[in-house]
């Protein structure tokens, strides 16, 4: 195995374990800035509609933090980026693919959302989208644009990740329907245990990674072959991370994912 993809597959473990396990992601950008050889840099973008205004915030790693009013210009103008449309959970999108880049480097769009980084070579993937928020990591190399076995890296990267963010999200959404966040919903108080039960459960480090795997839809033997460990302990992982977040079985969870995102 070549030193980028073993550090590719070890960040996109890392990156899985952490969005799986809510934790910040921020930590582990850098990585992915050497695994892709993103010169310009990389971060990670969330844009969320609260009542009736956007909030915007940007990770970035190798390249200079984004302020506030940088990142809400460059939100009023994301709709009319080439690469919006075509923005998905299952490739990486280079914008060199869809327009003229140097016609692009003098329009609006790319100075507002490109041009603080001098990134003159982005690539994007999206990881996770619902009606109140999308998320997504955008590259940047400054000199010549990514090659394609740097563009299958990052898609390395992110089909994990993007699985490991929806099971984050479907888990929270449970977790506040339990709650009762919603006043328009009855919440019977026999239901608190559990809510409390799926707000502090954390999956551990290898439930994590067997989780992110199976979610992208990896087979049991696949997944054992990768983290070195048996096609049981593979189908035991599952079992004990839906229990604990009220959940049994992978039939279980995927009729509880599919009724989360059809609700969105």
């Amino acid at each position: 195995m070549s030193d980028q993809r073993r550090l590719t597959a070890t960040t996109a473990r890392d990156l899985a374990v952490a969005a799986a396990r809510g934790e910040s992601l921020a930590p582990l950008l850098p990585a992915v800035v050497d695994a892709i050889r993103a010169d310009a840099g990389v971060g990670i973008t969330r844009i969320r509609h609260v009542g009736g205004s956007v909030e915007v915030s940007v990770e970035t790693a190798g390249s200079a933090p984004v302020a506030a009013e940088v990142g809400r210009l460059a939100a009023d103008v994301a709709d009319q980026h080439p690469a919006i449309l075509t923005l998905s959970t299952d490739h990486a999108t280079l914008v060199s693919d869809l327009v003229v880049l140097p016609d692009f480097w003098h329009t609006e769009v790319y100075e507002r959302m490109h041009g603080h980084v001098g990134g003159r070579f982005p690539m994007a993937i999206l990881l996770h989208a619902s009606p109140e928020e999308i998320l997504f990591l955008g590259a940047h190399r400054s000199r010549s644009d990514f090659r394609p076995d740097d563009v299958e890296a990052l898609e390395t990267i992110q089909r994990p990740l993007a699985a490991a963010l929806t099971f984050r999200a479907a888990l929270d959404a449970t977790t506040a329907l339990l709650r009762g966040d919603d006043p328009s919903e009855p919440h019977p108080e026999a239901l608190d245990p559990v809510a409390a039960l799926c707000s502090e459960y954390r999956p551990t480090r290898r439930e994590s990674e067997v989780l992110s795997l199976a979610s992208a839809g990896w087979t049991n033997a696949r997944i054992a072959r990768r983290l070195g460990i048996t096609e049981r302990t593979v189908r035991k992982h599952p079992s004990s991370v839906y229990e604990q977040s009220g959940r049994s079985g992978r039939a279980a969870a995927a009729t509880w994912w599919a009724s989360i995102q059809d609700k969105g």
